[in-house]
Formats: C-alpha cells, sequence, structure tokens
C-alpha cells in the first residue's frame, strides 16, 4: 500500500495532490543505506546526504521511486526535508554594541581568551577577513555541504558576522570598537546555508556529523548553532534529539538562538524546546533593557525556554563580500581588502553567538566542565530585566561580574565567590 504508516502525514498530503514532480525527503533506515542509495539512483533520484551516525539519508525522488521505497523493508520512515533559516535581521544603523573595553582589560590581565577552546559553527561560511587571520589564522577547518567549495568563502556574511563576534581581533579600524570575546578560540566552520541564509533540516544534520568527526582533532567544546528550525515535527526532531545526544555524551555544549518571530507567549519552536542545548533570547541594549521585539518566547505554563538573553540588536562585527569566490579550477583565490569591513546586524543568532564566545571563556579555565556546570555558573552570573520571565529565562549574563570572578589554577577554574553548584 501507497500511502503506508512509514509516511509522514504532510508529506501524504503533498504527495496526494501531486503538487510537485520530485520531492526532498529524509528517510529514516535501519541498519545498511546502500541499498536504499542504488534504488534512489535507479528512479533518477538524487542522493543529497547520508548521515550515517542516525540512520537516515537525505534524497530527491519523484512519487513513483518514493511508491517503492516504502516497500523496502529497511525504510523506517519517510517525512520532508524541511527548511532552516539563520536567525538574523539585517538593520543598519549607526550605533552598535560591542563589549566594553573594560571587560577586555579584565580578560587579558587573567589571561582568558579562549585559548585553545575549538568552536563548530554551523552557518553560511567565512570570509577570510583580516581579523580572522591576523596575527593568526582564526580559522582551522570549513567544510562546505552546499557547494562543495574547498576554500573559505561565504555568500551571505551572517557565518563571517557570528565569526567575529566569537574572535575578530579588529585589525582594520581604530575608531571602530569590534573585538571577539574569546580571541584565541578556534573556529570550525562548517557552510549549511546558502546566499539566502536558508538550508535544510538534513544539510544542518549533515553538518553536525561533520563536527562530530572533528571533535578530536580541534578539540570541540562548544557547537554555535545560529539557526532556527522552526517544526514541531516529531520525526525532524527526534533526529535531532539523537545528534544532540551524541554531543551531549561527548561532553560538547550546543547553543542555539530561541528564534525570530515575535516576543510573544508560545513562540519558541523546534529544536529551541530541546533541553540538551542552550537556548538565547535577543535583548535590545540601545537604551534601557528590554526583550527584542523578534526575540521568541516560551510559555506562561512551564517556564522552561529560553535559558538566558544577550544583546541581539544593531551589533557591529565584521563584514564579507558576498561576490567573493575562492577558488577557481581547484586553485585558490585570495581577497581584497575590504572598503567596508564593519557592518551591523540584529537577530537571536547575534545573541546565541555571544553568550558562545562566553562559554569559551569558561571552557579554557577548565576543559572538563559539563553541560550543567556550564549553566550553574552563568546562571549565577545573570540577572534579571524588567520583562517577563517566559521572554528571558535567567535573564542577560553580567559578563564583568564573570569574569571578576574567574581565575586559572593549574588550567582548572576557581570561582573567586565560590558560588558554583
Amino acid at each position: 500500500m501507497f500511502f503506508s504508516k512509514k509516511m509522514d502525514p504532510l508529506l501524504k498530503n503533498i504527495v496526494e495532490e501531486n503538487l510537485y514532480n520530485n520531492y526532498r525527503v529524509i528517510i529514516q533506515y535501519g541498519s545498511i543505506s546502500g541499498s536504499i542509495e542504488k534504488k534512489v539512483r535507479s528512479f533518477k533520484g538524487e542522493v543529497i546526504y547520508d548521515i550515517k551516525s542516525i540512520n537516515c539519508i537525505c534524497v530527491v525522488i519523484n512519487k513513483r521511486g518514493l511508491k517503492r521505497m516504502l516497500e523496502l523493508p529497511d525504510v523506517k520512515y519517510v517525512c520532508l526535508d524541511e527548511s532552516a533559516y539563520l536567525c538574523s535581521k539585517n538593520i543598519l544603523h549607526a550605533n552598535g554594541i560591542f563589549l566594553e573595553n573594560k571587560n577586555y582589560t579584565l580578560l587579558k590581565e587573567k589571561k582568558i581568551s579562549g585559548k585553545g577552546i575549538g568552536i563548530g559553527i554551523i552557518d553560511s561560511g567565512v570570509y577570510p577577513h583580516i581579523d580572522l587571520s591576523t596575527p593568526s589564522n582564526k580559522v582551522k577547518k570549513f567544510v562546505d555541504v552546499i557547494n562543495n567549495i574547498t576554500f573559505p568563502y561565504d555568500d551571505n556574511g551572517h557565518g563571517t558576522f557570528i565569526s567575529g563576534l566569537l574572535c575578530g581581533e579588529n585589525n582594520t579600524s581604530k575608531n571602530i570598537k569590534q573585538r571577539g570575546i574569546a580571541t584565541d578560540s578556534d573556529l570550525i566552520m562548517i557552510k549549511a546555508f546558502n546566499k539566502f541564509g536558508k538550508g535544510y533540516v538534513s544539510s544542518t544534520l549533515y553538518a553536525f556529523e561533520q563536527l562530530y568527526n572533528l571533535i578530536e582533532e580541534f578539540n570541540i567544546k562548544i557547537i554555535c548553532a545560529p539557526f532556527e528550525v522552526p517544526t514541531l515535527n516529531k520525526t525532524i526532531l527526534s533526529l535531532y534529539d539523537k545528534m544532540f545526544t551524541m554531543f551531549k555524551n561527548k561532553n560538547i555544549l550546543i547553543i542555539v538562538p530561541s528564534g525570530n518571530n515575535e516576543s510573544k507567549e508560545d513562540t519558541i519552536r523546534g529544536i529551541a524546546l530541546s533541553d540538551k542545548v542552550l537556548t538565547i533570547g535577543g535583548i535590545n541594549t540601545n537604551s534601557t533593557y528590554l526583550v527584542s521585539e523578534y526575540s521568541c518566547c516560551g510559555s506562561t505554563k512551564i517556564l522552561k525556554k529560553p535559558d538566558f538573553v544577550a544583546a541581539s540588536d544593531d551589533v557591529i562585527s565584521l563584514n564579507t563580500d558576498k561576490n567573493y569566490i575562492s577558488e577557481r579550477d581547484g586553485e585558490k583565490i585570495y581577497p581584497h581588502p575590504l572598503t567596508t569591513p564593519y557592518t551591523v546586524l540584529s537577530g537571536t543568532s547575534i545573541a546565541c553567538g555571544f553568550i558562545t564566545g562566553v562559554c569559551a571563556l569558561l571552557l579554557q579555565c577548565n576543559n572538563d566542565y559539563t553541560f550543567d556546570d556550564i549553566y550553574s555558573l552563568l546562571k549565577i552570573n545573570s540577572v534579571l530585566i524588567k520583562d517577563k520571565k517566559y521572554k528571558q529565562g535567567h535573564g542577560y549574563i553580567n559578563v564583568s561580574n564573570l569574569i571578576n570572578n574567574l581565575k586559572i589554577t593549574n588550567n582548572v577554574l576557581q570561582v573567586n565567590n565560590d558560588k558554583k553548584k
């Protein structure tokens, strides 16, 4: 029977309506994907990703081929490959938010800079900006799962912006006070979003798997996933849950934004609801501290998410050349200097990036800290703003207080006020 229990109801409805010639779907399989790949190709379908760690494969296939796939015993379930979106808004205001100089002074005095901490990023890529390459190259690994280009580039700009928030050095302008919070951290960038800031569930899951395989090589301790998957589909969320469990078992922290929709109750969707990630909402710090109007919020029924909030409106960071092509005929092409090296963005992904940098500082002090350890330290140093609790979780992180209470002794974090639980 064609429309079996193996097919997700949404996909079933779309197929029944004959809306498309081909369907981009995720197939969950039992043990071996090889036979499935052969079957897909026999129906002139295309295999996009095989995500072996969680037994699923993304394919593009026609209706007839989809029917035959459902007949295979090893095919367990099929659903649509839904969209994922980067969480930023391009708002170019004259003012900008940046980490205060006194905090940089404190970090320098304490020699805390995220040194040796690998940060995995799933984004739109990274431009070879001088602030990321001098005095040393911050980008230790670049993998492009969209266009399979070898050398770093960013045709959207979002990934470069987030990278600057994390470890930009401000080598370009003395008039712009922009610098990353964890300037000595290492970046491992997986490009999983196209020039429009759009990706798929499959591309992000495949990106997670790529990072998982690089954990040991680059000492990856944190994953910055500054995107949203606005779905409540149980099958899709179960795939992310399997992936997140793998990272949590390896003691890797995953940080995601609450999402860009509106700051009303019950607007958080998708992976931002997971209890295996830190979910960060956005606040406007331009005047009074208020939750940003686009920052998705939790529920008064269960005060669960977001976990924390951070500055997300009119933030300054690195610009990109969206037209830059990093290679031609397999040869690397070097970029020209940017005439406008910095730009301004808003969005909950900005807040997500900032908290990622803060966590890199903590993990430099002690590589062995767990999810619960980091959560406790952030919570101790958080402050509630004058807004609804379901909008902000535990509030924003008092960075000055957090830094003041940190010191490194034999590479082990000490909290001066002994408040760590």
